[in-house]
């Protein structure tokens, strides 16, 4: 018998958004697409990270009083470093990292009195019986203030468009955090969770708050999509394409067919000649996979180069895209040449 799956924010909201893209990245294992975006992301939190250990919180009074991270050269340096590991050191995505890295440290970074962070990351995975599920992640700052009697969870955010009230209303991310803290922390009975949305200097944070009921009706749901994540099948995967659901209305934010993308073959252009986005399983291409004894993807990548030293199979092997979406005939867009 296989070892049962782990919930977790990321997974459900692949899943809420479009079936075939669940498939794709949880059971295909499908190689996932790098951008600028995230990229800047995973930077940021590093920085961020590194900068609440007690031998580096000394520079954040300089970086605030200078309003740049610049002023400690070690740290422009760790930018431009994981940039360039990540192959996106653009001088554009290194001036966007030090604002935004300024901004997290005007965000009341340390906390305010009585503030108490005992380590950067904190990783979580709740399990329970009745009703059953079992779902993991982690907490990017919890900022505990015992005197008060609660506990602040700050999730950093780099992405370019705040939430939309549903998200406000009623959010995965802060329900899964809320219900982590009252396990982690069970003699602090107040809790909230800062989503800091570090590319708004003006206003960047959302403070989302719960109810009991919110909490107890959330634990049903998980128990819902646990049972949906541990018998999913390919039929499951044609059961709601991101293409057949409505377009969003005003103000229900990024969903239904706009996480598809308007291209209509890979390599196609806006009317600027900048390269138009679509969604990173929509179009069919190669790749590259690692797989143990049993058969099971070790990891997958675009390219062989970056599975090396891996043990394990490697091989390579053929996605035909989507099939809510008609490919392309052009091979050479495609690239494959047959």
């Amino acid at each position: 018998m296989s070892e049962k799956k782990v919930l977790s924010a990321s997974r459900m909201k692949t899943l809420e958004s479009c079936s075939w893209k669940y498939w794709c990245t949880y059971h295909l294992h499908l190689p996932r697409s790098k951008n600028s975006g995230s990229v800047r992301g995973t930077v940021c939190h590093l920085v961020l990270e590194l900068l609440l250990g007690k031998r580096h919180r000394k520079y954040i009074k300089k970086i605030l009083k200078a309003g740049t991270i610049k002023v400690v050269p070690a740290i422009p340096r760790l930018v431009d470093k994981n940039l360039k590991k990540l192959g996106f050191l653009e001088e554009e995505n290194s001036i966007m990292c030090d604002e935004m890295i300024v901004v997290a440290l005007n965000c009341d970074f340390l906390g305010s009195k009585g503030a108490k962070i005992d380590k950067p990351e904190e990783q979580f995975l709740l399990e329970s019986e009745s009703p059953e599920y079992k779902i993991m992640g982690f907490i990017d700052k919890p900022i505990q203030y015992p005197k008060e009697d609660r506990v602040v969870i700050v999730d950093y955010k780099t992405s370019k468009v705040k939430f939309v009230q549903p998200e406000i209303e009623y959010n995965i991310q802060a329900l899964a955090y809320i219900l982590a803290a009252k396990q982690i922390w069970p003699k602090l009975k107040k809790t909230s969770v800062e989503f800091q949305f570090l590319r708004f200097p003006e206003q960047p944070t959302i403070e989302i708050k719960t109810t009991k009921e919110q909490l107890k009706g959330f634990e049903h749901y998980l128990e819902h999509l646990y049972k949906i994540i541990n018998s999913y099948s390919e039929k499951d995967a044609h059961s709601n394409f991101a293409s057949d659901q409505p377009f969003p209305q005003k103000g229900e934010g990024f969903k239904g067919p706009l996480n598809c993308g308007f291209a209509k073959y890979k390599g196609a252009l806006k009317k600027n000649g900048d390269l138009m986005w679509h969604c990173e399983h929509k179009f069919a291409y190669d790749y590259y996979a690692v797989r143990d004894e049993n058969n099971k993807i070790i990891k997958s990548a675009m390219t062989a180069e970056e599975l090396e030293g891996l043990e394990g199979e490697l091989v390579k092997l053929h996605y035909e895209g989507c099939p809510a979406h008609t490919q392309a005939s052009n091979t050479e867009d495609d690239g494959f040449g047959f």
